[in-house]
């Protein structure tokens, strides 16, 4: 029995060293971030000729949206830099959103985004879809800034919000591929505990068994 036991755990090492494989080769994939533009909630925006109150809209939309994954990222996988950092003036640029809301007497949207959270599969795919969030942030607060007849003080919040979020990018994108290292090891694990668990718990019942039928005799 131990060396049939031994004889699966070979076989199924070298299967699982080709799942990580693939994984790891995978683990770019495509970001979430596009279903939640495509969803119901449809934080971004890329349109002209929006009202002021339009784009203020969209703009704290997209900032509850980027809050609530980036704090689904940080407590599924720990204080994973850059997200902690970035989590904190996730909230700076609501509650700078929130002055102008309370300046023109618009009433504020409420905060769903929790709804559309998605938590990608690994550190590196979390990343990616960081990325892609900030990508989408930036175009949108160019269209803004792009549109005629923007009061100052919007358009300063909104040159604010675009500087920190091209800086939040250059952050995700400098750790793009930090934590492939990570993720390999927590998907070999994950696979192992998968694979294994529950031979390994069998054996053990087995085992205590056969100790029981021993001590009987």
């Amino acid at each position: 029995m131990k060396n049939k036991f031994l004889k699966t755990l070979l076989i199924g090492g070298l299967a699982l060293t080709g799942f990580v494989s693939i994984a790891l080769v995978n683990v770019d994939a495509a970001s979430v971030y596009d279903e939640f533009s495509q969803s119901s909630y449809q934080p971004l925006s890329t349109e002209t000729n929006l009202t002021v109150e339009e784009m203020l809209n969209y703009a704290i939309n997209d900032e509850y949206m980027a809050l609530s994954e980036y704090k689904a990222i940080v407590e599924e996988f720990g204080d994973v830099m850059p997200f902690v950092r970035i989590i904190s003036a996730e909230e700076t640029h609501i509650t700078t959103l929130l002055v102008l809301f309370e300046t023109y007497g618009f009433t504020v949207p409420e905060d769903q985004s929790q709804d559309y959270v998605v938590i990608p599969e690994s550190i590196t795919a979390a990343v990616a879809t960081a990325i892609e969030a900030e990508q989408a942030n930036i175009a949108m607060y160019e269209s803004f800034l792009a549109q005629e007849d923007l009061p100052e003080d919007v358009r300063l919040v909104f040159e604010q919000l675009l500087a920190a979020s091209e800086h939040h990018l250059q952050a995700f994108q400098a750790d793009r591929l930090s934590y492939r290292g990570e993720d390999a090891m927590n998907q070999f694990r994950n696979g192992f505990r998968k694979m294994f668990g529950n031979g390994l718990n069998e054996t053990n019942s087995q085992n205590r068994h056969q100790k029981r039928i021993n001590v009987a005799q």
